[in-house]
């Protein structure tokens, strides 16, 4: 039986400068320019359409030139598009200034959509939602939308994973009720301002304080230290080999949607983490989030490559 995987959280339109040099902090530096439809939950669900995955969005755009680019878009590489909400104003933007050694410098977001994706819209997508098996969502959304979410969920016993985006976003889950997640995936600083306990800074007395919150699992990423699997009874850490990074623009959407192949295959944490680990480090060596050459095939052979097990 297959499993339906949805995805719900904001859909940007990247526009990405790559400088030529080490920036120079107060000075103009020369770079060349990239455009792209991105957004977390649009990252990783364009990723999981090279994969022939049965899974559907939700998401909020304008209603500007902007926002018929990402449709015309999502049409050609399959995403679905009658999820989509559409509200007066531009659509989201996120730019990113990248050093000449492919990582972020600098970025800053604007998105105004997301937060059209309230409670009373989910609440009238209820039974749409509820025929998942699986849900993905982004801290783009409000906090009331999150809450919701994760409510929801619990209620209706589909499994439920929260991308934390970036630290001041994942501070909106300090304060939430969590019981029920079924995983977040935060890199160190945002496990940090996800806790709700400012006497905490060790990483295991961070997991175990989310784990008393009701959280599942929580996969830890590290950068090029590799990841963390958390469960109450084991940690599985995980290395990757050193690479020549292009681009580090979605590296953490495509390892999570190398993850969610893994879990739709029924594939053990182990090979869910390789999985994801594998197509991120195939994106870091991409200019843009999506590795577009991707498929079923290419994403296990690629695998046995970085982990020969």
């Amino acid at each position: 039986m297959n499993k339906r995987i949805l995805g719900i959280g904001a859909t940007l339109v990247d526009e990405l400068y790559f400088c030529e040099k080490a920036i120079v902090a107060g000075s103009s530096n020369p770079a060349e320019k990239t455009n792209s439809v991105g957004g977390v939950i649009s990252n990783i669900m364009q990723q999981l359409s090279l994969f022939a995955l049965d899974y559907s969005i939700i998401t909020a755009l304008g209603t500007d030139g902007e926002a018929e680019y990402v449709k015309d878009h999502f049409e050609k590489v399959g995403v679905p598009t009658d999820e989509i909400l559409q509200s007066e104003g531009a659509t989201g933007k996120y730019v990113s200034i990248l050093n000449s050694d492919g990582n972020l410098f600098v970025s800053v977001c604007e998105d105004h959509c997301s937060k059209n994706i309230s409670v009373p819209f989910l609440e009238s997508k209820s039974a749409f939602i509820q025929s998942f098996d699986l849900i993905v969502i982004d801290t783009n959304l409000a906090s009331e939308s999150i809450q919701w979410l994760i409510t929801f969920c619990f209620q209706h016993r589909i499994k439920l994973i929260i991308e934390p985006v970036s630290v001041s976003k994942a501070m909106k889950l300090a304060p939430l009720n969590l019981n029920g997640v079924y995983m977040i995936t935060p890199n160190d600083e945002e496990l940090l301002a996800i806790s709700n306990d400012t006497t905490l800074t060790e990483e295991n007395a961070l997991v175990q304080g989310l784990f008393e919150r009701g959280v599942a699992n929580l996969w830890v990423r590290k950068g090029a230290q590799g990841s963390v699997w958390h469960q109450q009874t084991q940690a599985i850490r995980l290395g990757v080999p050193t690479i020549q990074i292009t681009d580090s623009t979605g590296a953490g959407d495509a390892a999570l949607a190398g993850w969610i192949l893994g879990w739709a295959k029924q594939e053990s944490d182990l090979d869910c983490m390789q999985l994801g680990h594998s197509l991120a480090l195939e994106v870091l060596q991409t200019k843009g989030s999506i590795k577009k050459e991707m498929n079923l095939e290419n994403i296990y052979k690629i695998k046995r490559t970085y982990y020969n097990d």
